[in-house]
């Protein structure tokens, strides 16, 4: 019993030796590193964001669509019913084919590589684009539900494999500043295509095709990642690739010598410590504490995100803004008005997520929801035509939007790849992304009935559940803010989880 105890102070002190010698020198953005960074964000979280809200301003042209192929086809009006039965399945078969791409992203991003998997992925965006394109032109409202499939496709996958690039490739005291970007590029593809998809612009009848076509666009784009290298930690830690990883480094590093070194000493820390452990199978999430713990942390926070109420408040926001007073398309730029929120509080969020912290930005994301989840709740349950507390429905919803964006929109897939080691970063991520898009899904197909239900009533559900979720984080997540995977596993090993900052 004695040489594993021996064997942990060893790797103590280890740890503590590399914690102080990585201080010695900070990481900064580069030009190379920056415009890698950037063209694998627009090319994937742009484009999910854009693909997801592609239908969201123009929805009455498409819904006359559906009705006047219907009628063409049989000679008679679509009831209500049956519109209704097939714009759910349109909505719902997005994250339905998120969870595929979801459960799939870890294994292609360690298969063909974080880079390689970004590009491949972009053949699933080209079905779907021609898939919606010629829709209008095959007559076939199928074509776009088939295409929403796909859409939900690759969006999964790009949501699994996009973070573990941003997060792989910075310095580590930039890890949260990069990882944001994620959400920030999701949430720039939204606003834009709201924007594009005006009755002004490209949300007609006759132009729509082309603004489905944009898509084309950031796929294109990713085709410049093609000069920039692959993940110096997938090449170390997963192709055996130690020259690869040093020459990738240099030039995101623009060929500073300390930090590489310091960089390549981590990670060949790591790759031994790892050599010493058999290979993480899926079974062992269940079977060893190490991984257990983690993964049920990563899980619960992605599904806080989507059971946050988040997609219930974005679908309601043009129905709010209707109930305030606002009439024609003001209620369309309303939304845009909530889309451009989104987008500042992340660059906030982005400012200050390497100073205050993950869990800490996590926490007053969730408490905030969950004030103003209640205060939707009660102004729109009394709430009249005409009446003031319309107004606050506005501030309340905006606030709301404004909380999510300063943590749980951007940290939940920036603090799942940060707990986990290479081995076990790829299945973790893939289990973490299914669970979005599952819980994506049930939220999607159920809200509009519990809706109908219990009408104003179901914001109190997501004011329960985000205290809940509140709860626990605060008791459960750590703080992993420029520290090494090792700190990380060790303090789950540790059981200190429920004393995030201890030494």
């Amino acid at each position: 019993m004695e040489e594993p105890l021996v064997q942990n102070d060893q790797l103590e002190a280890i740890n503590s030796d590399r914690s102080k010698r990585s201080t010695s020198s900070n990481g900064k953005f580069t030009k190379y590193l920056l415009l890698s960074l950037l063209v694998a964000a627009f090319g994937s979280a742009f484009q999910f964001g854009w693909s997801t809200a592609i239908f969201n301003t123009p929805s009455k042209v498409i819904e006359e669509f559906y009705r006047n192929v219907y009628k063409e086809r049989n000679g008679e009006e679509m009831s209500d019913d049956l519109f209704n039965t097939y714009w759910s399945v349109t909505n719902g078969l997005l994250p339905f084919g998120g969870i595929f791409g979801g459960i799939s992203s870890g294994f292609l991003g360690d298969y063909a590589g974080r880079k390689n998997g970004l590009l491949i992925v972009n053949i699933f965006v080209l079905i779907s684009t021609v898939l919606n394109v010629i829709s209008k032109f095959v007559k076939s409202y199928e074509t776009i539900m088939v295409s929403r499939f796909f859409t939900g496709v690759y969006c999964g996958l790009f949501s699994g494999i996009l973070p573990l690039y941003l997060s792989e490739c910075p310095p580590k005291n930039l890890r949260g500043t990069v990882g944001t970007m994620n959400q920030l590029s999701i949430v720039f593809g939204i606003l834009v295509a709201n924007v594009l998809g005006l009755p002004e612009l490209l949300g007609t009848e006759k132009l729509w095709p082309v603004l489905v076509a944009f898509s084309f666009i950031p796929a294109l784009t990713h085709i410049f990642l093609l000069f920039f290298p692959e993940s110096p930690k997938y090449l170390f830690m997963k192709r055996n690739d130690k020259l690869g990883a040093e020459l990738a480094l240099k030039k995101f590093r623009n060929g500073n010598e300390l930090l590489v070194n310091e960089e390549l000493d981590e990670l060949e820390q790591e790759k031994e410590k790892l050599s010493l452990e058999p290979q993480v199978k899926w079974g062992d999430f269940l079977s060893k504490e190490n991984l257990r713990r983690p993964l049920v942390v990563a899980l619960v926070i992605q599904i806080s995100q989507q059971f946050s109420g988040i997609n219930a408040v974005i679908f309601y926001s043009t129905k709010i803004f209707e109930n305030a007073g606002l009439t024609g398309s003001w209620p369309i730029y309303g939304t845009i008005i909530i889309g451009i929120v989104q987008i500042l509080m992340t660059f906030v969020c982005m400012a200050i997520v390497d100073r205050a912290g993950r869990r800490i930005l996590l926490l007053t994301g969730m408490i905030g929801m969950s004030v103003f989840s209640f205060i939707l709740a009660f102004t729109r349950i009394w709430g009249e035509p005409g009446s003031w507390l319309n107004y606050m429905t506005v501030v309340a919803a905006i606030f709301y939007i404004v909380f999510f964006s300063i943590g749980p929109g951007a940290i939940p897939w920036l603090i799942t790849s940060e707990l986990f080691g290479s081995d076990s970063r790829g299945k973790a991520t893939s289990l973490a992304v299914f669970i979005n898009w599952f819980s994506n899904f049930i939220v999607t197909v159920s809200f509009p009935f519990i809706e109908s239900a219990i009408g104003s009533y179901s914001f109190i559900v997501f004011g329960v559940l985000l205290i809940f979720f509140s709860v626990f984080m605060l008791l459960f997540v750590p703080e992993t803010k420029n520290k090494t995977i090792e700190e990380i596993v060790d303090m789950f090993k540790r059981k200190t989880i429920f004393f995030p900052n201890s030494n």
